[in-house]
């Protein structure tokens, strides 16, 4: 059971070797994928009879996303379908057996099905859908533009990535000014994932008083059963202490790890400039992701210190009332319109 547990989509990427202590921190390794803010389901499903010929009909598409609420990377995909308007239903995955995802040789989290169409990787999930919005093929079609590759890892282990992932295929382009606004929307993705996200979890477990607070919830938002719980609770609270301080020094945080979180998101309202998003007067891809990887700490004290010492909340509010209202289903049928 223990050996599943490390397999949790932060960890993977925060921690290389464990102590000789490897029980307790296996126990709840997967707590390091957290959220504050649980998505239910969302919107209305519509039967194909229903919808009028210039309304995007991927919005007829079933979708099943298997997560982990606790997990960025989850918050990510569902700030992205809440966004625009796109039905889909939650599973959530136990961490210890992880039984609902056995069906996938792929055992981490988030998962999305499309009708008979497994997406793996939430930078995957959601280029694979966006370019779905440009060209209204099915998922199918699309994964051809994401080919598979594998290769062999620094431990001489087999891994395979699919390529492309933080790319969305866009209609050839001649204006230069379009084109650097799609280079700069990578650039930021990429930038979530590889820079912002490594901050939080120093942060959230930064002290153990904050440890407990993030454990208390994680442990009662996810799926666990009441031993697994308590395990998680009480081991978790200690081990994620430890781990935290070694992420710091992994990903070369200062020591006062808020500052290194307050730093980088002063970095991204730099970027963002006098413009409302990223993206300009709409939110674009980086903006979705930023905001869905900040909402997994909303609640907790890394949050209401991240908003109190930057410039970052008004942007945020913004984005929360943007996902909230669902306000790119009206971008989808737009630019489904245009392409006819």
């Amino acid at each position: 059971m223990w050996k599943s547990i490390i397999k949790h989509p932060l960890m993977l990427k925060s921690i290389s070797k464990l102590s000789s202590k490897k029980i307790a921190e296996k126990s709840i390794s997967f707590v390091s994928g957290f959220a504050f803010s649980a998505y239910i389901t969302s919107s209305v499903v519509y039967s194909k009879n229903e919808l009028p010929n210039n309304v995007f009909q991927p919005l007829i598409n079933k979708r099943i996303l298997y997560q982990y609420s606790t997990c960025p990377f989850c918050c990510k995909v569902r700030a992205f379908l809440d966004y625009y308007d796109l039905n889909y239903d939650i599973i959530e995955v136990n961490p210890f057996s992880r039984k609902e995802i056995k069906f996938s040789e792929y055992d981490k989290v988030p998962i999305l099905k499309v009708d008979n169409h497994q997406l793996n990787d939430s930078s995957l999930i959601i280029s694979v859908l966006s370019t779905q919005f440009i060209k209204n093929e099915d998922i199918g079609i699309i994964l051809q533009y994401y080919p598979i590759i594998e290769s062999t890892n620094e431990k001489g282990k087999k891994v395979t990535e699919q390529q492309n992932k933080y790319n969305v295929m866009h209609h050839e382009t001649s204006n230069a000014e379009k084109y650097q606004y799609y280079i700069n929307e990578v650039k930021w993705r990429k930038w979530v994932d590889d820079v912002f996200i490594h901050t939080l979890s120093p942060n959230i477990y930064r002290t153990m008083k904050e440890s407990f607070q993030s454990l208390d919830y994680i442990t009662h938002v996810g799926n666990f059963g009441p031993i697994e719980r308590t395990v998680a609770y009480y081991s978790g609270a200690v081990a994620m202490y430890i781990i935290g301080k070694r992420i710091k020094k992994r990903y070369h945080l200062k020591d006062d790890v808020r500052a290194s979180m307050y730093e980088e998101a002063q970095n991204w309202t730099k970027a963002v400039g006098e413009n409302k998003y990223l993206g300009g007067s709409h939110p674009n891809l980086a903006d979705l992701n930023m905001y869905g990887v900040i909402s997994a700490i909303e609640g907790l004290d890394a949050f209401h210190d991240l908003m109190a010492n930057t410039e970052i909340q008004p942007w945020y509010n913004r984005m929360k009332q943007q996902v909230k209202s669902h306000a790119g289903a009206n971008l989808i049928k737009n630019q489904q319109n245009k392409n006819h």
